[in-house]
């Protein structure tokens, strides 16, 4: 073909032009083809990840991607972190993305008083923004309430988790810390701001904090929690991490969770989401006595992710589809209480106050909701009801990820 002689091959040959090596038995040959090429194909899927090509990484890194209050995150496969938005509790607007930092692995936008947290490569925490509470130096006034640049505030940690004005950071050894403002939802009894990180629990595995109080889940399975507790059958207050009975989800272990202002929410590993707490109705109050425990939110499964919003949860699918869950105000103001959002594709969520984000698997941003301080990246501070593609420099978007490739190829050879 192509004015090229085809070459015969005698069994158990080699032919150069095909990379195939023939047996007596056909078959086996075939099965052997198949190996080799799949082979050649995992190496240099290998060399391309050896080379540092665009990639995600297949370890656990946290957060790539939050919202806050009004400022947005962004970690890319090169662990450049972007942000835009109020990048500067006001003054700092930016409608496009800009570059913070380098070495990044995951980052915590506060949806409370505008700060934020990203932690590094080599597992330090860095903290900037609004710094009333003490929540990345000491606050000893006008000077130092707030910072404009990432400032470094501790040292081997995990993921960082951004509440509403109280940071909580999970270290390698699993042990839990908080600092910021006091009182019942740092989990401590000091009653004042603090800058010092307090050792607050061991054996953690995920932790969330809101306004109202905070969650966390040690290694174990177990649920623990403590702030404002104005729902369930314990004391209204909790200082302290209190343990809370989760038999409504019949051993299910817990792969998610989050929360929200008098709520709480939970991923079990079957997709299952449950909620427990207020009534976003009439905020802080007790819808039913079986909301002291957590109830199934019927209609809803095969979910991998949560992400609350203000007065909305925003919901990701394992099939990458995302829904939204209404009990107010939303980003998106036409959609009703629960319902598909036109986006498909999606790797992970995050929800700010009154705005989200969502990465792609090809690599794009998307968002939607408030825009005032240009927290959509799209070069604009208008409203968007419908997700909008936020402006990324065009070297960070990859197409495919070599880790797709990889997995697909691994299979074959498996197989």
């Amino acid at each position: 073909m192509y004015g090229k002689k085809r070459t015969r091959v005698k069994p158990g040959h080699y032919n150069p032009d095909s990379l195939t090596v023939f047996s007596n038995t056909g078959i086996k040959g075939a099965a052997m083809s198949s190996r080799r090429t799949s082979l050649i194909s995992f190496l240099l899927i290998a060399f391309i990840l050896i080379a540092g090509k665009p990639a995600i990484a297949n370890e656990p890194l946290g957060k790539r991607l939050s919202a806050g209050a009004t400022q947005s995150l962004y970690v890319d496969p090169e662990g450049q972190l972007w942000a835009w938005g109020n990048v500067t509790n006001g003054k700092t607007k930016s409608i496009k993305p800009v570059k913070i930092m380098d070495n990044v692995k995951s980052v915590s936008a506060s949806t409370g008083v505008s700060y934020s947290f990203a932690v590094k490569k080599d597992g330090s925490a860095w903290g900037w923004g609004d710094n009333t509470f003490g929540q990345i130096r000491p606050n000893t006034g006008s000077s130092t309430a707030y910072i404009n640049k990432p400032v470094k505030v501790m040292d081997n940690v995990r993921i960082v988790e951004s509440g509403h004005a109280t940071v909580f950071a999970i270290k390698n050894d699993h042990t839990l810390w908080g600092w910021g403002a006091p009182g019942r939802r740092r989990g401590d009894i000091i009653h004042a701001n603090s800058s010092t990180p307090s050792r607050i629990m061991d054996n953690v595995a995920m932790a969330s904090s809101s306004i109202s109080h905070t969650i966390a889940v040690d290694e174990n399975n177990t649920f623990w929690g403590w702030g404002d507790n104005r729902c369930p059958s314990y004391p209204e207050k909790r200082h302290l991490p209190v343990k809370v009975d989760l038999d409504a989800l019949g051993g299910r272990k817990i792969t998610s969770i989050s929360n929200t202002m008098g709520q709480t929410f939970a991923v079990t590993s079957d997709g299952l989401l449950w909620q427990w707490g207020a009534d976003r109705k009439v905020h802080r109050t007790c819808l039913t006595d079986n909301m002291i425990h957590p109830v199934q939110m019927k209609g809803i499964d095969h979910v991998k992710a949560i992400a609350p919003g203000k007065d909305y949860l925003l919901i990701l699918k394992k099939d990458g589809t995302v829904w939204s869950w209404n009990w107010a105000k939303s980003p998106l103001k036409s959609i009703p209480k629960y319902r598909q959002i036109p986006l498909t594709g999606i790797i992970e969520i995050a929800a700010g106050d009154h705005h989200f984000l969502a990465l792609k698997k090809d690599g794009t941003v998307w968002a939607a909701g408030a825009n005032q301080y240009g927290q959509l990246g799209n070069n604009s501070t208008k409203y968007s009801d419908v997700p909008v593609k936020v402006e990324l420099p065009e070297q960070m978007i990859w197409h495919q990820t070599a880790l797709d490739i990889f997995a697909e190829y691994a299979g074959v050879m498996i197989d």
